[in-house]
Formats: structure tokens, sequence, C-alpha cells
């Protein structure tokens, strides 16, 4: 197995030294110039590779270096990039759907992504959902999170919120979260918020909290190595995601795993997930009044806490176990194999 990859993207450590290329990143500044280095420089590592398939992620563009070199692949959607298709300039829709019509499979990690592609032609039958699922040995209601509690100052009765979603792009919205903060504080005084996470929004966070007086409630942890994940889930009670564009999101199944009662945002992503009073709590999303509502009931609740726990861990086992989506996509890897 190879790797290529655009620059931005992190690549965890790998014990097997897997080769990896890198090219340089695109941005739509200097899409028109430097995708056709990118292009020829991907053309030249796959003739020298002469792989067997492809597993394009994302980058749809980057499927005509797979077409003319005549190399079957897989096209996987995360979201973004197809949630805003409707919007784009008929050019890149154009792109993506020969992208999608080429691949021999193309794989999404929520139906809501399904019926985008449905909708610009894709038949329904040429994609499958398949989510990138949680490893269930690793996270589970069973973890102890006691020393991350004591790590971080909490008290034994203190309810904890905890966010674990990237400091970039606003449409994370973690600031919504920080703003519900004082208004939570004044129904319940027994909280705090763990916020995972790292990137360029931090420093503005960090002095949003101090603005808002919150700091004292409010644990600011970093990244977090993936081998304590779920310690630091399992010292929470409430997992909390602001985001307003989304799909199938890992963090909310990784806390679903552990048992974690949800309040997430209202949008499609979420709603193949979370039904709203059955195993969590939705928000309209932007709106930290609504979120700080629905905490409070939480907080408030430590039956419902306990009960949307226990389903939401039900789910992730029956529908999003990490060893069951893998042997979904390698059966796709042997299908192409074998033809």
């Amino acid at each position: 197995m190879s790797i290529i990859a655009d620059s931005r993207t992190w690549i965890a450590p790998n014990p097997q030294s897997t080769p990896t290329y890198i090219l340089p990143q695109l941005t739509r500044k200097n899409f028109p110039n430097r995708y056709i280095q990118n292009f020829q420089k991907t053309m030249r590592i796959l003739k020298n590779l002469k792989p067997d398939l492809v597993h394009l992620h994302a980058q749809y563009y980057y499927s005509p270096a797979m077409i003319l070199a005549g190399i079957p692949f897989i096209l996987t959607s995360w979201g973004v990039e197809v949630l805003t298709l409707p919007k784009e300039n008929i050019a890149i829709k154009f792109l993506a759907r020969e992208a999608a019509m080429k691949a021999y499979k193309v794989t999404v990690d929520a139906n809501c992504l399904k019926e985008i592609w449905a909708r610009i032609g894709i038949p329904k039958s040429k994609v499958e959902v398949i989510p990138f699922g949680v490893d269930l040995e690793i996270f589970s209601p069973q973890v102890d999170g006691s020393e991350i509690r004591g790590r971080l100052g909490i008290q034994s009765d203190d309810v904890v919120l905890i966010s674990t979603r990237p400091f970039r792009n606003h449409h994370y919205n973690i600031e919504c979260l920080i703003k519900a903060v004082p208004l939570i504080l004044k129904s319940c005084s027994n909280i705090k918020v763990i916020m995972k996470g790292s990137g360029p929004l931090e420093g503005y966070l960090q002095n949003l909290a101090k603005k808002l007086g919150v700091s004292d409630y409010v644990r600011f942890v970093g990244l977090v190595p993936h081998a304590e994940m779920a310690n630091y889930l399992a010292a929470a009670d409430i997992y909390v995601s602001t985001c307003f564009v989304d799909t199938t999101s890992v963090s909310l199944l990784e806390a679903m795993a552990c048992g974690l009662a949800p309040i997430v945002t209202d949008i499609d992503g979420n709603r193949e997930w979370i039904a709203n009073g059955e195993n969590g709590l939705l928000f309209p999303p932007k709106n930290h009044v609504a979120l700080a509502e629905k905490a409070i009931q939480l907080i408030k609740d430590e039956n419902s806490r306990k009960r949307f726990g226990k389903k939401c861990y039900k789910i992730v086992e029956q529908k999003a176990s990490w060893e069951d989506c893998v042997v979904k996509m390698e059966h796709i890897y042997q299908t192409i194999l074998n033809l």
C-alpha cells in the first residue's frame, strides 16, 4: 500500500512505514496553476507504482489521473465537499459527477450525502453508506475517566460537558458552546466543560471564555493522543457538537460508544444518529440560548442522561462498529480485484 496526500493532510505515524508521496496544497487561488503540476506528479507516481486499485478520498478533482491511467478506483466522500456541491458552479459539478460516474463505487458516511449524489445524477445503487466506524474495544461505557477528572480538577458532583471538535473552520462553531456556559451557570453551578481541540481559533476561544467570565469552568486540554481519547470522553457526562455543516461525525460516534448523552445541532447528518428526546437532544444551529436550555435540561436529569447513553451505545454497536465497517469496505476491494 502507498499513500498520495495533499500537504495539508495529517497522516498518523505508521509503524509499517507506508510509502507516502506529498503533493503541494491546492487552494482556490492557486488551483489553475498548481493543479496541472499536481496532476502530472500524480500521473508519474501512478505510473511507477502500477497499483491494482486506488481509493480516492474527498478530492474528486484528481479522478482524471485515475481515469487516464486506466486504474479502477473507489471515491469516498467525507462530507463538506459534497454538502456544498448544490451551490457550486457548473464546472465543479461536472467534474464531481464525472468522478462519481467513473468510479467503481462511491462510498459516503451518511445517507444525506447519498441523496445529494442522487440529485446530480448518480444512481443510488452505485453509492454505499459506510460510516467511519468506532473501535468498540477502545471506546465503550466501561472506560474509566476518573484519572482525567482528577487531573483537570473536576469534582465528583460536577456534571461535565465535552466538545471534541477542532478549533478551525467557523462551521464547527465552538464559540456557541462557550457563549452558552454563562446561561447554564445561572441554573447549574456544578458544571465543567472540557474543550478538546487545537487550531487557529484557539486563542480567540480562550479569550472569549475569559471575556464571559467562565474560564474557571472551561478546561482547554489541547490535542489529545488517540490512545487517551476514550478516557477523556469517559470523564464527561454530556457530549456537545455545535457544528452546523456536518455528516456522520466520528466524534459523535465515539461519544455515543462511550455512553455519553449527546446534545447536537439539528442537521441532517446528526439526525441520522440522534432522535430528539429518544437518545439525545437536538438544538437549532448557531443558537447558544437553545443549547443552554438543552444542557440545563440534561444536567438536571441524570436518568435521561443514562437512558440516552445506553441507547447510543447500542446504536453504534449495531450500525457503526469499526470491524463491521472495515468488512464492508474490504468486500468492495475484493469485488474490484476479482473482476
